[in-house]
């Protein structure tokens, strides 16, 4: 139904978002594309990037220990497509050198390319995929997510900058996909589907849009999960626990597949919207992000389930791609009010407008921040779709169809509608002011509607109004657009009022965990920047909250109910005059708590999420007697480390050969020996000989009968086995340390070693040496 614009037909003039357009277009620029191409050129000689060294690769998920080697330059790709398509009429100088770096990458590629017979172009040689079909053995991850990203990046360069290379690169790619998925059969289709594979259903289609090349778009049917889509078209949530950012492409995918055939694909569209439905109404934040540790979690367990790993960036990248195109098929104003949701508070939330740098997680539990990538060692899945989300700022404003223009998101832009040659400009200010400006600078020669989106945000009890060159002009409502429609002249100008509020968001799975909105950005209260210490997860970073630290997640409402405050929240919940800042009003926050922005916050620890509590409910008894326990067990502790924790762990002077890892909300250490003693870990830890020292450890179930012993300064502590205390779950130890082993000393090193083939460990979430808790004032 709807079209979208070219990049060169729509310039963002927002401040904010140029800035953020700029910081990620310099970044892209200063990467050095030879250091981006060293594993394609290594494979292309015949040599593995894993085991060669002198490659000058660059570090993160592009180093030789990375199976995802190859990724960023899809992304790459992308980015500078991107930035040359919104530059090119803009800024000669800048398309130029993001022209010449395209052109000289996909050359590149191509020479790379042209030394397979085959055509197979990759960063890491061919047996990867042999791997992942069980024909090989070896290490694997997930190669084809990789090749739909270099897929992606030479098709975007080809429809944005019209390189010939590039599609036939792309074409040649899609042939060698085809030559090998043409082999299997349903049993090795099903296991290589097993495997997470991105969207390459999705770009396998939009080649086929290119080549009309059959093989192609039999490739691209060999990815769509029918089973899958069967399931979630018939409103069955199997998503529980399933990777979100694994599934989110498949959807992408199987809409596509009915772009490109339509009727004969309605399945495919039916799938897709029921997908959304699920997705954004069972398992979406306020800010339109989603997923715990990268998972779908419990319906509904948004409460449950907040901590320092929701909302992957890349979730919501792929969310909007997917509410994007149900949008441009439907016209439908709810795909719209989510896009804006999510494009402000994940996306424009996710980036360090001073760095450019970007987010892997969001957190949602109160007192994190937001942690970012690095220039040159980082490298994540979200590096990659942060170079695109910020090179295609302008792409959702506006659409259109062939009689009307669709105005979506009320940011600060220019468009030229060439076909029309309609000019019009946006001034927008939206929530600092409640109005937006539109002038005709260039008025058709024909009639022309004018679709303004009517915000989900709009306060309740106040009406839109719109003026035309200052004369009331009374608007029909369309399916969520006010609709004018006219003969435009030059210099016209329409004049929207957007009345503003104050609006709450509870979760489902505790009505009294609220979050706060104003117009479209959500709002968060702030709480410094003290020990905003990272550390690793998995392969990425995640934010802390250091041991014995506490911040207050809960609001107690004074003299009234929660469900009356929140009803008046109009006059409880304060707009500074001149300021976007809010401030409480009865409660014992009234003086202390400030609401800002969340997707300007990038400085410091923040709450999205509070408590909203009674001075004598129950639930404040709860987190009181709570708090309280755990102010006794930090004063109890005499040290600790946080496991995975660089901090902790260099000062700690861990020692050995263990590896580290995460597992169900807890980073873990282990380490492996095939005899006694050879693997190993070990710490150094504080003691006090003054009182009863304790070593406190936690343990996971499933690791059963694993066998190891701890040793104190070299003297056997302890011949562990772990026990299945508690099924699939973990459980805490406190072993005594001698006191004639601690006699005059101040610190202990503390060993863990394999006993017999196997592991040492795993160890989880923290070490602790304590004293006795009876010991420890009320």
């Amino acid at each position: 139904m709807l079209r979208e614009f070219a990049f060169d037909s729509v310039q963002v003039t927002a401040p904010y978002f140029v800035n953020a357009f700029e910081k990620v277009t310099q970044y892209i620029l200063s990467l050095d594309p030879d250091r981006l191409l060293a594993g394609f050129k290594a494979v292309s000689e015949g040599k593995d990037p894993g085991t060669e060294t002198g490659l000058n690769l660059y570090g993160g998920w592009e180093d030789s220990w990375s199976l995802l080697r190859g990724h960023t330059m899809g992304h790459y790709l992308t980015a500078l497509a991107q930035s040359y398509g919104q530059t090119r009429n803009h800024n000669q100088d800048l398309s130029k050198s993001l022209l010449e770096r395209i052109n000289y990458t996909v050359s590149q590629l191509k020479i790379y390319q042209d030394r397979s017979p085959g055509g197979y172009l990759f960063a890491s040689p061919e047996t990867h995929f042999d791997v992942v079909e069980g024909k090989n053995t070896g290490n694997q991850w997930v190669p084809w997510y990789t090749m739909h990203k270099i897929i992606a990046g030479l098709i975007n360069v080809y429809k944005y900058t019209g390189n010939q290379e590039a599609l036939q690169v792309a074409s040649r790619l899609g042939d060698w996909a085809y030559g090998r998925t043409s082999q299997w059969d349903e049993d090795l289709q099903r296991r290589v589907l097993n495997v997470e594979y991105g969207g390459i259903n999705d770009i396998l289609y939009e080649l086929y849009k290119y080549t009309n090349n059959p093989k192609h778009l039999e490739a691209a049917h060999k990815f769509d999960e029918d089973e899958l889509f069967a399931a979630i078209a018939e409103g069955e949530n199997v998503l529980v626990n399933k990777h979100a950012n694994t599934q989110i492409p498949k959807f992408i995918g199987a809409l596509n597949r009915y772009r490109v055939l339509r009727e004969d694909a309605e399945f495919y569209y039916q799938a897709a919207r029921a997908f959304w439905e699920i997705v954004t109404n069972n398992h979406t934040y306020v800010t339109g992000g989603n997923s715990q540790s990268e998972h779908f979690r419990q319906p509904g367990a948004l409460d449950a389930t907040r901590d320092n790993l929701n909302n992957e960036t890349c979730n919501a990248y792929n969310m909007l791609l997917l509410t994007r195109e149900l949008f441009k098929l439907t016209a439908d104003v709810k795909y719209a009010d989510f896009y804006e949701r999510a494009f402000i508070n994940e996306i424009m939330a996710s980036i360090n407008p001073e760095t450019g740098m970007v987010t892997y997680f969001k957190p949602m539990g109160t007192g994190y921040f937001k942690a970012y990538g690095t220039p040159t060692e980082s490298f994540w899945c979200c590096t990659g779709t942060g170079m695109e989300n910020f090179t295609k700022l302008n792409d959702s404003i506006y659409f259109h169809t062939e009689e009307d223009l669709y105005i979506n998101l009320y940011i600060s832009s220019k468009l030229h509608w060439k076909e029309k040659d309609l000019l019009l400009t946006q001034e927008s200010n939206i929530p600092e002011t409640d109005t937006v400006l539109f002038t005709v600078d260039k008025a058709p020669a024909e009639k022309l509607g004018f679709r303004f989106r009517v915000p989900e945000w709009v306060a309740q009890d106040q009406e839109i109004t719109v003026k035309i060159n200052g004369e009331s002009y009374l608007a029909e409502n369309i399916n969520g657009y006010l609709t004018i429609s006219r003969d435009w002249q030059e210099g016209d100008q329409i004049e929207l009022y957007l009345p503003l509020e104050v609006q709450v968001s509870r979760l489902p799975d505790n009505k009294d965990v609220v979050a706060f909105s104003y117009g479209p950005v959500v709002l968060c209260a702030c709480f410094g920047t003290e020990q905003m210490v990272i550390e690793p997860h998995w392969a990425s970073v995640k934010a802390t909250i250091p041991y014995g630290m506490e911040f207050k997640d809960y609001i107690i409402i004074q003299n009234d109910t929660v469900d009356n405050w929140l009803a008046n929240i109009k006059n409880n919940l304060v707009k500074t005059p001149g300021k976007l800042e809010f401030t409480l009003k009865g409660t014992d926050e009234d003086d202390n708590f400030i609401f800002k922005p969340y997707y300007l916050e990038y400085k410091e620890r923040y709450g999205i999420y509070f408590y909203l509590l009674t001075p004598d409910s129950p639930a404040l008894k709860e987190i009181l007697d709570s708090r309280e326990r755990a102010r006794r067990f930090v004063e109890a502790t005499i040290d600790v480390v946080q496991i995975i924790n660089d901090q902790y762990e260099v000062a700690h002077n861990l020692r050995g050969n263990s590896s580290g890892g995460y597992h169900d909300g807890y980073n873990f250490r282990q380490a492996y020996g095939r005899a006694d003693g050879e693997g190993w870990l070990s710490y150094d830890l504080a003691v006090n000989p003054e009182v009863t020292n304790y070593l406190c450890l936690k343990y996971y179930s499933g690791d059963a009968d694993r066998k190891f012993n701890i040793y104190i300064d070299d003297q056997l502590f302890v011949e562990e086995t772990i026990q299945d205390r508690i099924p699939a779950g973990f459980y805490d130890v406190q072993y005594e340390i001698p006191a004639e082993w601690i006699k005059g000393k101040n610190k202990i090193t503390v060993k863990f070693a394999n006993r017999g083939p196997g592991y040492a460990g795993r160890i989880f979430d923290k070490i602790l040496v304590m004293r006795d808790l009876e010991e420890v004032e009320s």
